[in-house]
């Protein structure tokens, strides 16, 4: 079996899942309303669709096509107001013609399921933000696929069929304003810093200290789920997606034990006296069981190193590893095995400490 993903080039395909992405919000989005949408590019008067008639930050959809894309804006706003409407998110597909120069893509991954996925291009006001960056910021579901006979990167929200399409992409909406907001402030922050003299010029600054390779580099945890950077034919499209949901929910319920810290190799760090890190497997799978362990040895020495605290390692799983494993694992590695479940109301861990 295929273990890769694959961007939708076929452009009848792609106006097909756009239908069957239309039907599937069509189903909570039915409050019709004419607004003024503004974006980067400019604005225009277009028909909104609010998931329900009253409310100051409803989310909303507004559909529309031309000659070459197929549009999708996500937004959120008052459905009783009159202002203009600023759009969070475009998932525009290729029409007429196929190209990449769209933000949003349709994906299958080695089962055949369909995803929906976002190329990266993300803005804040008119200037556009370096993809590297947005794509550090999604690490855990960003994926490689194959793109018409190339490589792209994209990030996964949400599969076509599942039942939280809905929440998924608006979720994803409200992350990605997030980023680009902290993107932004960086590229700002790295502007200012061009006009400081530099070792070899006139009374130069003193020579920094080496820098911290950026995959384990912390920073405050926020709600898009960064994690190990996913490469071609990573578990599959639902378990990348799942991934950052079980992230979410642990710092949701870790979060006040002290501060909360990822980095792109790590899934979690809670910051206090010591150094809770957390690797999150979406299986039990032996393969899986053996990568998380040497993640949390290494990453759990280069944290201990950087910050000079003790660590603590953890492993969460969907279900107990084998026996004899999930015995060495504790005793001989010193990692602690956190189990999850998925209810109703989210996720629920066993074994936390």
């Amino acid at each position: 079996m295929s273990n890769s993903f694959a961007v939708v080039t076929d452009i009848a395909e792609i106006a097909r899942l756009n239908e069957q992405l239309a039907r599937r919000l069509s189903t909570s989005f039915k409050v019709r309303r004419t607004r003024e949408i503004t974006y980067p590019a400019g604005h225009h008067t277009g028909t909104v669709y609010f998931e329900s008639a009253a409310g100051t930050a409803v989310r909303a959809w507004s559909p529309d096509s031309g000659p070459d894309k197929l549009i999708n804006f996500l937004l959120a706003g008052d459905p009783a107001a009159s202002t203009w409407m600023q759009i969070d998110v475009q998932m525009n597909f290729p029409a007429g013609t196929y190209n990449r120069r769209m933000a949003g893509a349709f994906v299958t991954d080695e089962s055949g399921d369909v995803l929906v996925a976002h190329r990266g291009k993300l803005t804040k006001g008119k200037a556009g933000l370096p993809k590297a960056k947005v794509f550090r910021e999604f690490a855990s579901r960003t994926v490689e696929a194959d793109d018409h006979g190339l490589t792209s990167k994209i990030i996964l929200i949400s599969a076509l069929d599942d039942p939280e399409l809905a929440d998924r992409l608006w979720k994803f909406a409200v992350e990605a304003r997030e980023v680009a907001t902290r993107i932004a402030s960086e590229e700002d922050d790295s502007d200012a810093d061009d006009d400081t003299p530099t070792a070899g010029g006139g009374g130069g600054r003193k020579p920094s200290s080496p820098p911290i390779d950026p995959v384990l580099k912390l920073r405050d945890y926020f709600d898009e789920y960064a994690g190990e950077g996913n490469l071609k034919g990573h578990g599959g499209g639902k378990r990348t997606v799942e991934h950052g949901d079980v992230v979410k929910a642990l710092e949701l319920q870790l979060g006040a034990n002290g501060r909360s810290q990822k980095a792109q190799a790590i899934d979690l760090a809670i910051v206090a006296s010591q150094v809770d890190l957390f690797e999150v497997k979406t299986s039990a799978r032996t393969t899986d069981v053996y990568t998380g362990v040497g993640q949390l040895l290494i990453h759990g020495e280069c944290i201990r190193e950087l910050l000079e605290l003790p660590v603590r390692r953890h492993l969460v799983l969907p279900a107990p590893p084998r026996a004899g494993h999930g015995k060495h694992v504790t005793k001989k590695g010193g990692i602690s095995i956190v189990t999850y479940e998925k209810n109703v109301a989210g996720y629920t861990f066993s074994g936390l400490v």
